[in-house]
């Protein structure tokens, strides 16, 4: 009898643990997937690519933001490595506006929703959840983070400078 209590002791011991090491693997597994790290661990690239490639924000022409306020996917065809990172854009003119001065049509933050780098994490973007402040193109994980970060715009806008690491 008691060899029969130490051996279901165990049993569920193990049971406990497996179930354990399956939910910290999901977790890791949907942290990767929606890019959702802590700043202040560093796991983060520079830039916000797919999890599977080096694609910059989903694919989208960051010059097509200013040029026509919209969200405009780009084509493989007009492609350009910056920061270890694959930019795509709608046209070769497109491109070289680029070239010439990629700080300036960056998003900012490395393409990471600018509401999660105020709070101290990274976080996959919406490529139509975007706005342009003093010439700098912001990106949001979705337009309710975006709404948020606007309430209160000059605040986040420090924290995210105070967040973000070697960029201020």
């Amino acid at each position: 009898m008691e060899s029969q209590k130490k051996y279901l002791s165990r049993k569920g011991f193990k049971i406990t643990a497996m179930v354990i090491l399956m939910v910290l693997i999901l977790l890791f597994i949907f942290a990767k997937y929606k890019h959702i790290s802590p700043l202040s661990w560093n796991m983060h690239s520079k830039i916000n690519q797919a999890v599977f490639g080096n694609e910059a924000i989903e694919g989208y022409d960051p010059v097509a933001y200013f040029k026509q306020a919209k969200a405009v996917k780009g084509e493989k065809t007009n492609s350009y490595i910056w920061n270890n990172a694959t930019w795509y854009f709608l046209s070769p003119e497109n491109i070289n506006l680029f070239k010439n001065d990629p700080d300036k049509y960056a998003p900012q933050f490395g393409g990471y929703c600018s509401f999660a780098v105020s709070k101290g994490f990274t976080a996959k973007i919406d490529p139509f959840a975007w706005i342009i402040i003093d010439g700098r193109l912001y990106l949001f994980n979705d337009e309710s983070f975006k709404n948020k970060w606007i309430e209160d715009e000059r605040e986040n806008l420090e924290k995210d400078k105070s967040n973000w690491p070697g960029i201020y």
